[in-house]
């Protein structure tokens, strides 16, 4: 990375899990003093890298501060290097102690260039917030003074998110942003690398790549793993369970010979996010103390997450795969397709070597124990990739229609932010307008569809004018986010209430409405207990349970499949759970979203992260998902 710095404009880090990404990525901007903004996929990898930067730091002999509200003011003078954790929870929680004017105030302050070497690590959503000018011009403007935009784990941005990813990036650069973009990727899919090899043309970096100075030292990057596969059965919870009740004592030796509170002894990551809770549940029974476990999961408060020297079990989903560092003995954990198993896999072995139990089908269990006792790590995810299925990245989606409209609704809201803007006159609107239609059609250029690009934001201009046919591309455009799927709620959990001593803090967190209709138990409207951004009533439940038959009503015909709508026109929509009408379906009536309906033929290819559901003979998706299944349909036809 040193070497090759100065020479190009776009790179590609492209090595395993624990063999130095984050130092590759880090080590320049230390040595060369430079500023940069950061992307992480999740809050919880961010949290996890502001420590390792900062220990990176430390290493080579500056002095790091994570700033805070309450840093004090002259430890942040002292600071050679200034690391800032932004979100939208960090820019409230900024605004409430500093008074800063809300939180485009916040972000303003924030992204000042006070530093020469100023990290700012956030993650996508925020990004594409500010690109969207929903935090005014300012934070927008502020981007000018950061040389540098690296996006962590770019392989996990599919669809829409990877339309979204692509298009943010050629944006920036058309606003002279960013002199260098890096991707740090464990695990892209071949067709997601043929995509960025065409757009951006990076420069690789890969485990392969050689330099021409001395080694100066050897490290162990990934450690020897046993690997012993364990029949899941048709109850993993249980299999866990007695597992982890087999190695309980072990676990209490090893906490009390490592004490750290970077050190944890067992991790247990599992594919839902109800196992997980049962799971927690069934330890408690089986005489493990609450306390003494780190819960990183969906459906839950952050407050949970927090680490000690007291925790003996980390148990998550998903949460956990994404880039988190523990120094951990012992891993058990399944995995429902080979990139996730191989992320999940890489939590074990980063510091020490350890042990990784797989719950596991009958194929993977024989091929397992036919490859051991022992098997290089590269054959090893051969064979991985062989055994599960690999999860659908969709790069394509950017070269459709709905990926164009996608982009050029960002784009289109720009124009209209100006537009609000009542010292702005009209030449200048004008200028903007015509300067963000440029910026589309290159990027359209470069995927080969400045044609199809064209089409759309003449629709765009038609839904400006009124044009009711194309008014639903403006209801897209005002709802548009980063990830563009259903909305999330907050909501009070009666079950995690009693699981965390009835405090009602913990009770409370996001979640989004698609997990509500399909898991949730005992779904209801209370008009008595306060929502927490002051509001009176929230939604509560019961906790989570089996899958729910959910459907939508009313139905549609053949010849309304393709045409969007908006869910505004069609006050009769309902969201049914098991036959009865929930009250998620007064929530979605309180914004309006756009919605699709394709035939069911097109069920095969709609996997378990799309919020997909059936509409009488139909599927319907809405805002994000419905683009992007309607040009799944359209891919079939």
């Amino acid at each position: 990375m040193l070497d090759e710095w100065e020479k190009h404009k776009t790179f590609l880090l492209e090595t395993k899990t624990g063999t130095g990404k984050t130092i590759g990525a880090v080590m320049p901007l230390l040595k060369r003093k430079e500023r940069a903004i950061l992307v992480y996929p999740t809050n919880e990898l961010i949290r996890d890298q502001v420590a390792s930067i900062a220990a990176i730091a430390e290493l080579e002999g500056l002095r790091a501060c994570a700033l805070m509200p309450e840093t004090p003011e002259e430890e942040f003078l002292r600071a050679e290097v200034v690391l800032l954790h932004i979100d939208a929870a960090a820019l409230t929680e900024w605004d409430r102690k500093m008074h800063l004017g809300g939180k485009w105030g916040a972000l303003k302050r924030l992204l000042t260039a006070d530093k020469p070497v100023k990290l700012i690590l956030t993650n996508p959503d925020i990004l594409f917030l500010i690109f969207a000018l929903r935090y005014r011009a300012e934070p927008l403007a502020a981007l000018q003074a950061y040389q540098n935009l690296i996006v962590d784990e770019f392989h996990l941005y599919q669809g829409v998110e990877f339309a979204h990813a692509l298009f943010m990036i050629h944006m920036a650069r058309s606003l002279g942003m960013f002199k260098r973009v890096m991707l740090l990727s464990a695990t892209p899919a071949p067709e997601v690398r043929d995509f960025l090899d065409h757009m951006l043309q990076p420069f690789v970096i890969d485990g392969g790549v050689s330099t021409p100075h001395p080694v100066a030292g050897q490290r162990t990057a990934i450690h020897p793993v046993e690997v012993r596969p364990i029949l899941a059965g048709k109850d993993v919870v249980e299999t866990a369970v007695e597992l982890l009740l087999d190695h309980k004592d072990a676990f209490r030796d090893m906490r009390q010979e490592n004490r750290g509170t970077d050190y944890i002894p067992s991790v247990v990551v599992l594919n839902s996010v109800i196992n997980a809770i049962q799971l927690e549940d069934r330890l408690v029974e089986e005489g493990f103390d609450r306390a003494e476990l780190v819960i990183i999961r969906g459906l839950s408060s952050r407050e949970i997450r927090k680490r000690d020297e007291q925790k003996m079990l980390a148990i998550g989903t998903a949460a956990i795969e994404v880039g988190i560092d523990f120094k951990c003995n012992t891993l058990i954990f399944e995995a429902p397709e080979a990139a996730s198993f191989m992320q999940r896999f890489g939590r074990v072995g980063r510091h020490q070597p350890g042990t990784a139990y797989v719950l596991c089908e009958h194929n993977v269990k024989s091929g397992l124990e036919k490859l051991l006792p022992e098997v290089e790590r590269g054959e090893f995810e051969r064979y991985v990739y062989d055994w599960y299925p690999s999860l659908a990245s969709r790069p394509w989606f950017a070269a459709t229609r709905g990926g164009l409209i996608t982009i050029s609704a960002l784009a289109q809201s720009i124009v209209d932010r100006v537009a609000e803007d009542t010292t702005a006159n009209p030449e200048a609107l004008d200028q903007v307008r015509d300067a963000m239609d440029k910026t589309v059609l290159s990027y359209a250029g470069l995927l080969g569809e400045e044609t199809v690009c064209q089409g759309v934001l003449r629709q765009f201009e038609k839904a400006r004018q009124g044009n009711p046919r194309y008014q639903w591309l403006k209801t897209y455009e005002n709802l548009n986010t980063f990830r563009t799927s259903m909305p999330s709620e907050t909501v009070c959990d009666f079950a995690e209430k009693e699981r965390r001593g009835m405090e009602w803090d913990k009770a409370k967190y996001n979640v989004d409405i698609s997990t509500l209709l399909r898991r949730a138990e005992g779904l209801r409207f209370n008009e008595k207990i306060p929502h927490p951004d002051g509001a009176l009533g929230m939604l509560t439940l019961k906790g989570y349970g089996r899958y729910k038959k959910v459907w939508i009503m009313p139905t549609f015909e053949d010849e309304d499949c393709g045409v969007f709508r908006v869910t505004s026109d069609h006050p009769d929509l309902c969201f049914i759970q098991e036959g009865h009408k929930t009250s998620v379906s007064h929530l979605m009536t309180l914004r309006p979203h756009i919605f699709v309906v394709v035939p069911k033929t097109v069920e095969t290819e709609v996997d378990w992260c799309m919020p997909v559901f059936e509409c009488g003979r139909h599927l319907i998706a809405f805002d994000g998902a419905a683009l992007l299944l309607n040009e799944m349909w359209q891919k079939r036809r």
